[in-house]
């Protein structure tokens, strides 16, 4: 009566008896996860479009953003955890290859995803307001803001913001990099 006896029953009907039959049974968003995952198992790729929040998770680790290079990871009770490409977890990972799920960016994707930056800047009043006012003209919204280290003359302040994808990312720091008080900005 699972999913897999229904894929195999579905062999061996018409297609749009195995359409209808579909139809009915997908208002669970669980079983077209596992469907994708059944055809990410026979090779081809799950397409992340930004809607499946809740089924898919983006890892804190790496915070991959569309245009990223990314890699899916099965788990018990999360579903896909996507993860960037060159993500520190993903050696760890390694050891369970049969958990790493094909996955990539839909051309359609969209929505605000987090992410990272690590920006360092004099150490004077103003310079947030100033590091802030120039994401916000990036279009971003700004979700976290904590000082990484400071001493008398620099600050080092991790942002959390969101962006649509890489090319935002790209102008939310091309802004940034070119107020005067700032030294470094890079994504975490």
């Amino acid at each position: 009566g699972g999913l897999l006896d229904l894929v195999e029953r579905a062999g061996k009907r018409m297609p749009n008896q195995v359409a209808q039959v579909l139809a009915h049974r997908l208002p669970d968003r669980r079983d077209s996860i596992d469907l994708a995952l059944l055809g990410a198992q026979m090779g081809e790729k799950i397409l992340i479009t930004g809607a499946e929040r809740g089924v898919v998770t983006f890892a804190n680790c790496c915070m991959p953003i569309p245009g990223d290079d990314i890699m899916g990871y099965h788990t018990t009770g999360r579903g896909i955890v996507v993860h960037r490409t060159g993500c520190a977890h993903i050696s760890e990972y390694r050891k369970s290859p049969e958990r790493w799920v094909a996955i990539g960016w839909d051309r359609e994707v969209s929505g605000d995803f987090q992410v990272g930056l690590r920006v360092e800047v004099d150490n004077r009043p103003g310079v947030l307001a100033q590091v802030a006012a120039a994401i916000a003209q990036a279009d971003s919204n700004i979700d976290a803001v904590e000082y990484l280290d400071r001493d008398k003359n620099i600050a080092v302040i991790r942002f959390g913001i969101e962006v649509n994808d890489r090319v935002h990312l790209a102008e939310v720091i091309r802004r940034v990099r070119r107020l005067g008080v700032v030294h470094g900005i890079q994504r975490m």
